[in-house]
């Protein structure tokens, strides 16, 4: 492949992941570092200029959170590695490290796509959207996220959190450093997100790139939008406006799904609230 390190999909090592896969907790998930080819992945950094192009979809749940899902925006190196993730090898890879059969890239990248967020940002614990926005038949399976922050300290904060599903604990931390791919089954309970503050100086923010595996069913879906939760011992008021946001959410992931509205337009909505 062209972009996607080679080394960390051979037979010995794809058996390895796929152990990983099945054993680790709270749900099925592995860890790959160095996961981009070092010159790629460099580059994936020039595309991370915030402009009026990029979407701020942010209130409490996704506080100081951009993102850029505009393939037409996105330079060349960028396009290349999204049709590399979706190409016929590497959800080949894929299959033979999750078991996951008959998956496919959206490479609409609803949902997904170039995410950063600044200074005095967070992501509250989640679980995803688990049917397509609007393709109806599409239940996601698999989460992929490549981080690119280079020289990141843990006094940043920031740190993917993995939680049990009755959201009591957490089980496990990544730091998003620069070039980490995590790949994770998602469903109705793969609680996560990065829920403590950032603490970044003013010239760094939190960078990722995600997309998202589907495989297609026979009927339609029921529109299941991300739904927030609040971690124990969190503020009653700000479960009081998590809440709020989770409500509009849901109402936003209605109208888009019936090509209601766009993110633009919510996102001009959302401001109305900030």
């Amino acid at each position: 492949m062209k972009h996607v390190s080679d080394k960390n999909f051979t037979k010995s090592n794809s058996e390895i992941l796929f152990k990983e896969f099945s054993l680790n907790t709270p749900f099925p998930h592995f860890v790959v570092d160095n996961f981009l080819n070092e010159v790629s992945a460099n580059k994936v950094l020039d595309n991370f200029k915030i402009t009026k192009k990029w979407t701020n979809l942010s209130l409490v749940n996704n506080y100081k959170k951009f993102l850029l899902n505009d393939r037409n925006v996105m330079d060349n190196n960028c396009n290349e590695i999204i049709e590399e993730l979706g190409s016929k090898e590497f959800i080949e890879n894929l299959t033979r490290c999750t078991g996951l059969k008959n998956i496919f890239l959206d490479k609409e990248l609803v949902g997904g796509g170039l995410q950063q967020s600044l200074n005095g940002g967070s992501l509250n614990m989640h679980t995803d959207f688990t049917s397509h926005i609007t393709k109806k038949n599409w239940r996601r399976v698999l989460n992929l996220l490549i981080y690119f922050n280079k020289d990141w300290l843990d006094e940043y904060n920031g740190c993917l959190e993995f939680w049990d599903d009755k959201m009591k604990n957490k089980i496990k931390s990544y730091s998003p450093i620069f070039n980490r791919c995590v790949i994770f089954k998602t469903d109705k309970k793969s609680f996560h997100g990065f829920p403590d503050t950032l603490n970044l100086p003013d010239n760094i923010s939190r960078k990722s790139f995600a997309v998202y595996y589907f495989v297609e069913e026979e009927k339609p879906i029921k529109l299941y939008p991300s739904t927030f939760t609040a971690r124990p011992g969190d503020k009653l008021y700000y479960k009081f406006f998590m809440g709020i946001d989770s409500f509009l959410n849901k109402i936003f992931s209605f109208l888009k799904r019936y090509k209601l509205i766009n993110d633009k337009f919510a996102s001009r909505i959302l401001d109305l609230f900030k």
